[in-house]
């Protein structure tokens, strides 16, 4: 499908900075139609909105008929108190793309779960869409992505990509609901996150039987950490897993991360 129209989200954060956005939206405005399903004018708090409009938001967003990409401005937090709320009969046959990363992970789970919205970990407007929008429209319409792997364990990374921000995604493990049905290959990142808090995170992941059963292979992205303190806990949940692992520096909050197809099917041995 061509992404002529690009609906903008804030189911998460507040945005800081508006005249940044518009900034970016003037953009995009070049190549594209830009819709706004949010409230300009209010922030909550650390919030976008309340739970109740920001909902009102996401699924106006998917429900108009002009809009081809959702495109979460920032994650943050939030998505949390929302997932939940969402109707998502009223937008599960919604033929459209959404995009976002990071506190987004969380809708990225959901929808992808519930929906047949086709769901993309990406950059999002407040870090890097916008610079790289060419490369991110281009694999969202076609699907075609490629990163840069190191082995770190042997074998066959070979399931549905599925993950994103580690921290969003374990807190979403609590009830099952949103995990996985299919063999995965998992991919994880996060910032400002002690290594401490990644091995609880990480461990939270093994403890759950119905998601650990389905991981087939795991991809660890960026943590903003240095390779001498994060490559032990890496090497050491390889190992527990016992599935096929690699590091790459591609997913990652940096602009240079790789917008990945959620659940596209990947076999890539790695030696």
């Amino acid at each position: 499908m061509k992404i002529r129209t690009i609906g903008l989200v804030a189911p998460s954060g507040n945005i800081r900075d508006f005249k940044d956005i518009e900034n970016k939206i003037k953009i995009l405005e070049k190549k594209f139609k830009i819709k706004k399903f949010y409230n300009e004018n209010l922030s909550n708090g650390y919030l976008s909105d309340t739970d109740e409009n920001r909902v009102k938001y996401l699924e106006s967003a998917f429900l108009d008929d002009e809009t081809d990409l959702v495109l979460s401005v920032r994650g943050g937090f939030g998505a949390i108190r929302i997932v939940d709320k969402i109707n998502y009969d009223l937008i599960k046959d919604c033929t459209k793309y959404y995009s976002g990363s990071s506190d987004a992970t969380i809708l990225l789970m959901a929808l992808s779960k519930k929906t047949n919205i086709k769901c993309y970990h990406s950059l999002m407007m407040t870090n890097g869409f916008v610079e790289n929008s060419d490369k991110n429209i281009q694999i969202i319409e076609n699907k075609k992505f490629d990163l840069n792997l190191k082995t770190i364990k042997k074998g066959n990374l070979k399931g549905k990509l599925w993950g994103g921000n580690l921290s969003s995604l374990v807190s979403l493990l609590t009830g099952e609901k949103y995990l996985a049905d299919e063999d995965i290959v998992l991919f994880l990142e996060d910032l400002n996150e002690p290594l401490y808090k990644i091995d609880k995170m990480m461990y939270e992941i093994y403890r759950c039987e119905k998601l650990r059963e389905k991981i087939k292979g795991i991809i660890f992205g960026d943590f903003y950490l240095e390779d001498d303190e994060i490559m032990p806990l890496i090497e050491y949940y390889s190992n527990l897993f016992n599935v096929a692992s690699a590091k790459t520096l591609d997913i990652t909050h940096k602009m240079n991360n790789v917008t990945i197809p959620y659940k596209t099917f990947i076999d890539k041995n790695m030696q």
